[in-house]
């Protein structure tokens, strides 16, 4: 594998003990084996890829401890038992439906023991067209997910440790990362964002609640249902969707006196009465006001706007796309990573119209992107290739970073403009030790 650019990683110590817990993992991947992309790859294309894509790779890679456990081949026997677990961890009918209900395990296990080599397959080459410095840092518990990072104003990093229910601050310059406690119990925190005072904000997924920051003190807001992402207006009202809600679909928000409101997205014409739903997934505020939001099975957009109290959804392009983490440009323009598609979706609101671009790797399965103020770049972060991309609208070229580490599905960034620097969550459950990373372009 090429790297022309400095990789660097930093083995650092949490700023407090905290209490240890026991997790055992699968040896580590290392960076000799090959990515979830190159497995992926030896998949055939076409509809029903795209649907296992979005089903059974949104938690964790697909890569060799998947399709050869121990070293050893999967039998079809053997893949109808994992998917038959998995639904019964996340099925359609779960408290936590993000598989599609038309997950047959006899039917996928049939499909991939045709299709998946029963040899290892060869490691992709990823050559890097980028230089950076990446470091690399070890959350306090190695079974942690970390969901979410924000950029405080001085630079400090928050992390969502959604796992341990605790919220991480972490010091790039002394490389110690702090507790946060959360006076909830079973936090369970996901997202992070930050208002324009700089306080943060987070989804508590569990306990159904938004909470938020200030100084040393915490409030917390009964929003009535779990949620998956938020997002902060330039007039400081705070958006959040139900991850879960189908029928009625709901987004809310919560204003300055902490009154919560709620809101009916438009039915999804096919999946509003179907078990596990269109499932809603992120959302953000455009600069306009206009509040966005994504649907993950139901391969929609939807914009709200709040004036009006008028919706409007835009089918995407390609049926079973899989819109997962997007961005609202300064100029109002959505990038969407269409995650079962390998494209980077480009949404002019004015037009209704879809652009869509290729990425340059094969099966990288783009999970979020963010647009960089700077110059308009679109960071994306994969979940597939352990890799990090730059999209210069501009030039329509794309940079290519890999990451230090096999196994980095990258769930979450944020762009730290004013340090020239990108911080990643590796957020993959079952996967390796739990960490996020800091990229700074050279």
């Amino acid at each position: 594998m090429t790297r022309p650019f400095l990789l660097r990683l930093a083995i650092l110590a949490a700023a407090t003990p905290l209490a240890a817990q026991t997790t055992t993992f699968p040896p580590p991947p290392t960076l000799a084996d090959p990515t979830s992309s190159a497995w992926l790859s030896a998949l055939p294309e076409g509809e029903i890829k795209r649907r296992f894509i979005l089903d059974c790779t949104g938690c964790h890679q697909f890569d060799g401890r998947i399709a050869r456990p121990r070293g050893v081949p999967r039998t079809e026997a053997g893949w109808v038992e994992a998917i038959t677990r998995m639904l019964g961890y996340a099925g359609a009918t779960t408290s936590f439906p993000v598989i599609s209900s038309g997950r047959d395990p006899r039917a996928t296990a049939a499909w991939l023991a045709r299709h998946v080599p029963r040899d290892p397959v060869s490691p992709a080459a990823i050559t890097a067209t980028g230089r950076a410095d990446v470091t690399e840092y070890p959350l306090p518990e190695p079974g942690d997910l970390p969901h979410d990072v924000a950029v405080e104003p001085d630079g400090r990093v928050l992390v969502t440790g959604m796992f341990t229910h605790r919220l991480y601050r972490l010091d790039p310059a002394g490389g110690t990362m702090a507790e946060i406690p959360i006076p909830v119990d079973k936090a369970n925190p996901r997202a992070v964002e930050l208002d324009a005072a700089g306080r943060p904000w987070l989804v508590l997924g569990g306990p159904n609640r938004l909470a938020v920051l200030t100084d040393s003190q915490w409030r917390s807001f009964d929003i009535g249902m779990y949620a998956h992402s938020l997002g902060v207006g330039r007039d400081g009202q705070v958006w959040f969707n139900g991850h879960f809600t189908r029928a009625p679909e709901l987004i809310g928000s919560v204003d300055s006196a902490g009154r919560v409101k709620t809101y009916e997205v438009p039915a999804h014409p096919s999946l509003a009465r179907d078990p596990g739903g269109p499932i809603p997934y992120e959302l953000r505020v455009g600069p306009d006001g206009r509040v966005w939001m994504s649907e993950l099975h139901g391969n929609r957009m939807v914009a709200f706007t709040p004036a009006t109290g008028s919706f409007r959804t835009y089918d995407l392009p390609t049926p079973h796309s899989g819109p997962r983490r997007f961005d609202v440009d300064e100029q109002g323009v959505v990038w969407i990573p269409a995650y079962a598609t390998n494209r980077l979706l480009r949404l002019d609101p004015a037009t209704g119209r879809f652009g869509e671009i290729a990425l340059p790797l094969a099966d990288a399965v783009p999970y979020i992107a963010r647009s960089d103020p700077r110059d308009g770049s679109i960071w994306i972060g994969t979940a597939a290739a352990d890799a990090l991309l730059r999209y210069r609208p501009g030039t329509g070229r794309f940079d290519v970073y890999p990451l230090p580490s096999r196994g980095a599905l990258v769930r979450h960034l944020a762009v730290d403009p004013e340090r020239n620097a990108i911080w990643l969550a590796y957020g993959a459950s079952p996967g390796i030790p739990a960490r996020i990373a800091r990229v700074v372009p050279r």
